[in-house]
């Protein structure tokens, strides 16, 4: 078992879930009335869920502590007033299911972007206060992907706090709710890539090395991209290269099947693939299939001596 930087023992048996939503029903009915007041044909779905219920599925699934984050619908549309008002209140939530179970849950707090002032003040709350894990961050808001210049005072906040931080993407401004595709199945996936390289273009990962990049579904597709970013090897347009991505990031497993674990074991190694779920947006035959994938992998890492799990030096 693994045990660096005197945190608590994470084995194969011990997992963190990184990648695990709370969806309060406070948080249901603040969708539904800003989608009234903006005359939104319909409220985007989003799956059933109880604490009761996810310390069941974490109990089945053999994990220790989750982390928790809103889901993605709601944050960084309508006035500075609005945003900001829907962001405190969803980690006030958090906070609370964290209170009433500090042992099982942790917190990902969520930010009142686009509003930067408003999203410094709240991480050095979240951080400081109120002792969070660590920072949920969307690709974007309001259509301004993270790692845009307009993002620098926010970057520096997360540096100086060396913050933990979740990208998790979003469904594109302007994308139509009624797409039979759904975002979730193309947009998302790219939507993750294109945060990641640019933030490498930009040389972020260099330039804050205090940042811990966690990034949702394993990367979205920069195992495929990967031999194009380092071409000339380790440039990006004269950014930073896959080595100074992986010095600072980890992967989650969500959604992950085994081919997508393979690809993306053999772009950044086995050590860096920490557990996601993306509860409750999982269940079913489904999870079980992914689990076993998991697990699987789980089982051919430890063969070759390299365990995947949630690192505590790292943090």
């Amino acid at each position: 078992m693994r045990t660096d930087g005197g945190g608590p023992a994470l084995g194969v048996d011990t997992h963190v879930d990184v990648h695990h939503h709370a969806i309060t029903e406070p948080y249901r009915e603040r969708l539904r009335a800003r989608a009234a007041r903006h005359g939104a044909a319909r409220v985007p779905e989003i799956p059933d869920w109880s604490e009761e219920a996810s310390l069941r599925l974490m109990d089945a699934s053999g994990v220790e502590r989750a982390l928790l984050s809103p889901a993605a619908r709601g944050f960084g549309s309508g006035g500075t007033d609005e945003v900001v008002a829907f962001a405190r209140a969803a980690h006030d939530e958090l906070l609370g299911l964290r209170d009433r179970h500090p042992e099982r849950f942790g917190v990902l707090a969520p930010l009142p972007l686009p509003s930067l002032d408003h999203a410094v003040a709240h991480v050095e709350r979240a951080l400081r206060r109120d002792g969070v894990e660590g920072i949920a961050l969307l690709t974007q808001y309001a259509g301004r992907h993270v790692g845009e210049p307009a993002w620098d005072g926010l970057l520096d906040v997360l540096d100086r706090e060396r913050a933990l931080v979740h990208v998790h993407p979003t469904a594109p401004a302007g994308a139509p709710l009624g797409d039979h595709l759904g975002p979730h199945l193309v947009e998302y996936v790219f939507d993750t890539t294109r945060v990641a390289v640019l933030l490498a273009r930009r040389r972020v990962f260099s330039r804050y090395p205090g940042i811990r990049w966690v990034f949702a579904h394993g990367g979205g597709t920069l195992p495929y991209v990967a031999g194009r970013l380092d071409d000339p090897p380790g440039t990006v347009d004269g950014g930073d290269g896959i080595e100074d991505l992986l010095r600072v990031s980890r992967f989650d497993s969500a959604l992950l099947g085994g081919p997508a674990l393979a690809a993306l074991a053999v772009f950044a190694g086995p050590e860096r693939v920490v557990f996601g779920s993306d509860a409750p947006f999982i269940h079913g035959d489904r999870a079980a299939r992914l689990l076993e994938d998991l697990l699987a992998f789980k089982a051919q890492c430890l063969e070759s001596h390299q365990e995947v799990d949630y690192d505590p030096a790292w943090r």
